[in-house]
């Protein structure tokens, strides 16, 4: 009896600890978020920048390429979720029309993303530089395309 209590217990504890998880992904604090996507987008140049010196021929090394561009492809893929209301004010480089204009936001993002996902194809079916060149270009006209309408100039 001791037993069955104390698994229904614990059952019961990890049941409301799973419910409670979304509610403390809810508790971020704006600052937080902001910073944290801050630091992908920063990790998003930073692959884009490693990418670029081989593509320019700055660098001989090619063996990141790949982890490069699956780092652009991760990075993109969660962008939008760290936009979530409540994030628009602070220090943040992000404009008001994110969230004016959310569909739009979106669409910039999955252009980009869709850019990403070539990149990487093309880094793995060829490793051909300028081909890598013309899909890193493609990717930075797709990039600028969400920075204008959607972050402050720098």
């Amino acid at each position: 009896m001791v037993r069955k209590n104390l698994l229904i217990s614990t059952i019961l504890a990890l049941v409301l600890f799973i419910i409670g998880l979304p509610a403390v992904q809810a508790a971020d604090e704006a600052k937080d978020v902001i910073k944290f996507r801050q630091n992908l987008m920063k990790g998003i140049g930073a692959h884009i920048n490693n990418i670029a010196a081989v593509a320019k021929g700055k660098i001989s090394f090619q063996g990141n390429l790949v982890s490069d561009a699956q780092g652009i492809v991760n990075g993109l893929a969660t962008t939008g979720d760290l936009f979530p209301e409540g994030t628009e004010g602070g220090k943040t480089n992000a404009l008001s029309s994110i969230w004016e204009d959310r569909a739009g936001f979106e669409k910039t993002l999955r252009e980009s993303s869709e850019k990403a996902e070539q990149l990487l194809g093309v880094i793995q079916d060829s490793g051909d530089i300028k081909e890598i060149g013309v899909a890193l270009g493609a990717l930075g006209k797709s990039c600028g395309k969400c920075h204008e309408p959607y972050r402050k100039k720098m």
